[in-house]
């Protein structure tokens, strides 16, 4: 909802303009982007930095 409120403020509409996959379980996000899974991905400070 973060990111969603995020690209509303910069005028990024996130249900024309892009495409958001919720179907990654968050624990896998990062794992996920590192195997080519999206071009960008929300994660925690700690998990980022790993």
């Amino acid at each position: 909802m973060t990111f969603e409120w995020a690209l509303k403020q910069n005028g990024v509409d996130p249900k024309n303009d892009l495409s958001i996959d919720t179907s990654i379980a968050f624990a896998a996000m990062s794992g996920a982007f590192m195997g080519g899974t999206g071009d960008f991905v929300t994660l925690f400070e700690q998990s980022a930095r790993e």
